[in-house]
């Protein structure tokens, strides 16, 4: 899952060449059960034809920063875990993660063809909306951020959250640092809070009942910052 970091010893650290497998397990995940993305892609006959793009895009996108993980080469799940080290903190940098955005974007344009131009836009200024912009409450404190997670449906309830979960949470408690993550679905938050996940933010979308929940995990002896 990670190089350089403790997780990868019982994880599996995907390649480049591998992302439009990853995207399509994750499209998988998402197009069933996900409100937001139900909300953004209301037509469930293209929602999962749309979301491959928009994963394949935004896995390449991340990349450089995040680590894209799976238990096994049967990807019973995948994880995109981002490491706020990678995120250099330089004008150029910030420049050079736009271009990625940017660059993204225009790749995922193919979308416009199943949801039309008026679909592409909605959804774009829905998830900025649903972003991850409240970690800007950590300030400089290093942090691992649980992107996504998703089980293939045939696994699930076999312990493969916690073989993702635990290696992450090692490597947050021995480098002192949090964990942090959000979530739309209300359902996910015992599974969270079970792994000592506590909301501090919670983010309605206007004109909608969907909330963002926005959690932290914080290591036992961490120091408060």
């Amino acid at each position: 899952m990670i190089r350089g970091g403790t997780i990868c010893n019982p994880l599996l650290k995907i390649s480049r060449r591998d992302i439009p497998r990853a995207a399509n397990v994750l499209a998988q995940g998402f197009a069933k059960n996900d409100p937001l993305y139900q909300h953004i892609l209301p037509d469930e006959t293209t929602r999962l034809q749309v979301l491959n793009i928009f994963f394949h895009r935004y896995l390449e996108m991340l990349y450089p920063y995040s680590d894209v993980l799976t238990t096994s080469d049967q990807y019973e799940a995948v994880a995109l875990v981002f490491r706020s080290e990678r995120e250099v903190g330089t004008w150029f940098s910030k420049i050079k993660y736009r271009k990625q955005i940017v660059m993204a974007v225009l790749k995922s344009t193919p979308i416009c063809r199943i949801i039309g131009v008026r679909g592409f836009i909605r959804g774009l200024r829905i998830l900025n909306r649903m972003s991850s912009s409240w970690l800007s409450m950590l300030g400089d404190q290093e942090y691992l951020h649980l992107d996504m997670l998703v089980v293939q449906e045939q696994y699930r309830g076999q312990g493969y959250v916690s073989r993702m979960m635990k290696p992450l949470l090692s490597e947050c408690n021995e480098r002192q640092i949090p964990c942090t993550l959000e979530t739309q679905t209300p359902s996910n938050l015992p599974i969270y809070e079970r792994y000592q996940f506590r909301i501090v933010q919670v983010i309605p979308l206007q004109g909608s009942a969907l909330e963002q929940y926005c959690m932290v995990y914080s290591p036992p002896n961490a120091v408060s910052k």
